[in-house]
């Protein structure tokens, strides 16, 4: 979100077979990362050319995880057994994680604002609002 407006939102299945619900959920953060990680560095690229004042620590981007075990895995690069499988162009952004340009933090998932594009709601959850 910039200014509190969505930049980019999408809603597709995925096209890879997972046997987890935390690959599942890692596939998805790394897709999405592939398409913030250019538009990141758009963002630097027009600040130096638009001569505009931005510190480098403002062009960085949080995302929201509600998968603990993604979460984990995307944060500590380190062997575990039972996701030893997860082929490893799905690692790629964890180097822009290692150095502080895109921040991933915990949600819970009545929080998450996609799911609630995704998954049926409850009788109580629709009489809520």
């Amino acid at each position: 979100m910039y200014c509190g407006c969505p930049i980019l939102w999408v809603s597709k299945l995925q096209t890879e077979i997972t046997l987890s619900t935390t690959e599942s959920e890692y596939v998805a953060l790394s897709q999405a990362m592939r398409d913030v990680i250019p538009f990141l560095n758009l963002m630097k690229e027009l600040s130096s050319i638009m001569e505009m004042e931005i510190p480098k620590a403002k062009v960085k981007c949080t995302l929201f995880e509600d998968n603990n075990g993604a979460l984990e895995l995307a944060r500590t690069p380190r062997y575990r057994p039972r996701t030893k499988h997860i082929a490893l162009k799905y690692h790629h952004f964890r180097e822009h994680v290692k150095r502080g340009l895109v921040s991933i933090m915990p949600i819970d998932t009545k929080e998450q604002i996609a799911d609630q594009f995704t998954k049926a709601l409850d009788l109580t959850t629709e009489e809520m609002s």
